[in-house]
């Protein structure tokens, strides 16, 4: 067994030995990290809540559009229009409220890649 020299030691070895060790005021350590991690568990929080809304908004998307009536296959990055009739059936059309003034348009919609849908802002979009 390795024995060290009481001299080579960063800590005295007898009572009367210098204090090596200071005490740290935990407190004030305390007080000077806490609005740091506050800051971060607050940050992160509201990125997850809105994420959380996003993806509920996407869902909530993606059900009205697959519980719609399509007489279409529908192709990846094109834009459709969604309407919706008096007696409630909605209806997924390649015509625009633009070019048909029909009633009932719910708004237009662009399928994506992985056959999920997003809602597109026509005006932007021409």
């Amino acid at each position: 067994m390795d024995k060290k020299l009481p001299s080579s030691l960063s800590y005295g070895v007898v009572p009367s030995a210098p204090a090596s060790i200071q005490p740290v005021d935990i407190d004030k350590w305390k007080g000077k990290i806490e609005p740091e991690f506050r800051n971060y568990f607050e940050t992160k929080y509201k990125e997850l809540v809105r994420q959380y809304n996003e993806l509920v908004e996407e869902f909530e998307i993606n059900r009205l559009m697959y519980e719609s009536k399509i007489n279409l296959q529908p192709v990846i990055g094109k834009i459709y229009h969604l309407y919706e009739r008096k007696d409630g059936t909605r209806w997924i059309s390649l015509l625009s409220y633009a070019d048909t003034r029909w009633e009932g348009y719910i708004g237009s919609f662009r399928l994506k890649s992985q056959y999920t849908w997003e809602r597109v802002d026509i005006d932007k979009e021409l």
